[in-house]
């Protein structure tokens, strides 16, 4: 991959003896509403070890307060967490492995570049599982942080296994969850936003209207949504689409 990101001084300032770690995991990847996040996540040994003492463990083993205490203390440690949104429309149109190798290239890219130019510190860098992507994504980490000691790894629930990828799990599903809880206000309580949800499934008898588009939170492509809503159901398609959502557009 020719994505090599121009080095400078960084900001992250690093001694022979610093071990780096980078998580990198996404959430909402199967709801029927929402973007799905990917986050990435850089933090020293020394925070991640506290965090562990404190109960770290991946999102979906804590509840909502526990997720949002440990983002807030990541963030009061100085962790360096990049995220991504991607919006319904593009799900709708893309290969949604494809999109998620796309974007966690992207995260590495940046991470290397607020680390710079130093090479002492030794790198750790852990992903949930993408399929079909994992020695691609290596080729990417092998160029970009040559000379650098890179301890690298993807693994199906990485989450359940490895403190880093737990952290970045809790951003990204925090992060999502703030997205839905402004969309609830604006439109109402939809619940998980899984189409196994009564919630979701009550919102939609009561919003569905077979000649209009549906909002622009919903993932049209998903065939659960041919059962309920027809009308609002398509085919994922590829191509050069420029329509965008209004969710590109809102700044979290």
């Amino acid at each position: 991959m020719n994505q090599e990101p121009q080095l400078g001084a960084g900001i992250i300032k690093m001694n022979e003896k610093m071990i780096l770690h980078i998580g990198i995991d996404e959430a909402g990847r199967g709801p029927l509403i929402g973007d799905l996040v990917i986050a990435g996540v850089l933090v020293d040994d020394s925070t991640l070890e506290k965090l562990r003492l404190n109960g770290l463990a991946e999102s979906k083993q804590l509840n909502s307060k526990s997720r949002n205490e440990f983002y807030k203390e990541a963030v009061r440690s100085k962790a360096v967490v990049i995220a991504v949104y991607i919006p319904p429309w593009r799900i709708d149109r893309e290969n949604l492995n494809k999109l998620e190798e796309k974007y966690i290239v992207w995260i590495i890219g940046v991470l290397r570049r607020l680390l710079g130019e130093n090479k002492n510190a030794e790198i750790k860098i852990t992903i949930d599982e993408v399929k079909g992507s994992a020695k691609r994504i290596e080729s990417f980490v092998r160029e970009v942080f040559n000379g650098v000691k890179v301890d690298y790894r993807m693994e199906p629930g990485a989450d359940a296994k490895y403190s880093s990828v737990a952290l970045a799990s809790i951003f990204a599903k925090v992060m999502r969850d703030l997205n839905l809880l402004a969309l609830k206000k604006l439109f109402g309580d939809f619940g998980s936003g899984y189409s196994t949800d009564p919630l979701l499934l009550d919102w939609i008898k009561q919003n569905y209207k077979p000649e209009q588009n549906p909002p622009l939170f919903i993932r049209r492509s998903w065939r659960n949504l041919k059962n309920i809503a027809p009308k609002w159901y398509i085919e994922k398609k590829k191509g050069p689409w420029r329509h965008r959502s209004i969710l590109d557009y809102a700044k979290r």
